[in-house]
């Protein structure tokens, strides 16, 4: 007997079409956007011919299949997933039963999330081909046991003007870095070779040929995998092929090789490394202190208490405790010395009044 199926998507009738026999779907399909697979149901499914989907739907058992990580839950009449998920191989599922389960055919590989730049995560250890040699990026990371930290910076291409810039001042700062401890690594979506041929001219640029080589290596990145995984793109600049230029990312990475900052400039603008210097320079001395700085604070400025300490606890373990006088009555912007800088009397903060 003949069968008619309708394919309901936001409240819309989208599809029907007539069906004459029930059997098991085995034809390869895409699925959200992943790449083609096959999917076997433990219940019959009515349908004929190959269908290609571009969005999620609903399937044998009520199961919303999409992208993302997965969370199953079993609800009455079916599956039902809180989360969407990825699937980029050929994959079965097996419904039934409580809990559901949930089968991978051998060889077939479940997507991980894309990783995601935050402050507090490790950078992703990816292979490094550079114009000092080839190594993963935590062995870079690992590779100076008096430079614990990195910065990472990335460039959209060679022979532009903005990075031939930036990677020349990056070159005459490297000795400020180091008394920081940190070293500079850059990225570039060229080759090695092409890496090479620019270095002359920035460092003829910076009258500095006689080196030879930056003081740092540039990271090959010819297929862009790198500064798409860390998610350096600028979509609002194209290049002439119409694909998004790498942006002009910044990243501070600690010793235990997790972001400390991350600054991403427009591809159109060049960095300001006094910034990047102020920003390392409070991030390494509020580490372990309990410490914050304020607003366009500058090392050797007074610092701000955080909440976290008792006013008890802050006039004991710093220098010159300071309390703002609020209309709230609130004691909690409270000032002290910067550690282990001389006070001058004209950086003192403002007193409100």
């Amino acid at each position: 007997q003949g069968l008619c199926v309708c394919l309901v998507w936001g409240r819309k009738l989208t599809m029907a079409f007539a069906l004459s026999q029930p059997r098991i779907v085995s034809q390869p399909r895409v699925v959200a956007g992943s790449q083609p697979q096959t999917v076997v149901s433990s219940r019959p499914q009515m349908m004929t011919g190959s269908v290609t989907y571009s969005q999620p739907r609903l399937q044998g058992s009520p199961q919303y299949v999409s992208s993302g990580p997965q969370v199953i839950r079993q609800a009455p009449g079916g599956l039902l997933q809180s989360q969407p998920r990825i699937v980029s191989g050929p994959v079965r599922t097996v419904v039934g039963g409580s809990p559901a389960t949930r089968v991978v055919r051998a060889g077939a590989q479940v997507s991980k999330p894309q990783w995601v730049m935050r402050l507090g995560a490790t950078v992703p250890n990816f292979q490094c081909e550079t114009t000092q040699g080839n190594f993963t990026f935590h062995e870079f990371c690992d590779s100076d046991p008096a430079r614990p930290w990195t910065v990472l910076v990335s460039h959209p291409a060679d022979y532009t003007p903005v990075c031939t810039t930036e990677l020349g001042r990056c070159d005459t700062l490297s000795g400020a870095f180091a008394e920081r401890g940190i070293k500079l690594i850059g990225v570039s979506c060229d080759s090695v070779d092409d890496h090479l041929g620019w270095t002359q001219d920035i460092l003829y640029r910076e009258q500095r040929e006689d080196q030879g080589q930056l003081t740092f290596p540039i990271i090959a990145d010819k297929d862009r995998s790198i500064v798409t995984t860390l998610g350096m793109l600028d979509p609002l600049e194209q290049n002439a092929a119409g694909l998004a230029m790498p942006a002009r990312a910044l990243v501070v990475v600690d010793a235990e090789k997790k972001v400390r900052l991350s600054i991403l400039y427009p591809a159109t603008t060049g960095r300001s490394f006094e910034e990047v210097f102020r920003v390392i320079d409070s991030l390494q001395l509020t580490s372990d202190l309990q410490l914050a700085t304020p607003v366009d604070w500058i090392p050797g400025q007074p610092c701000i208490v955080a909440p976290s300490v008792s006013t008890e606890d802050a006039s004991q373990k710093f220098s010159n405790l300071q309390i703002e006088s609020l209309p709230s009555g609130k004691e909690y912007i409270r000032f002290v010395d910067c550690p282990g800088a001389e006070q001058d009397p004209a950086a003192q903060p403002e007193q409100a009044e």
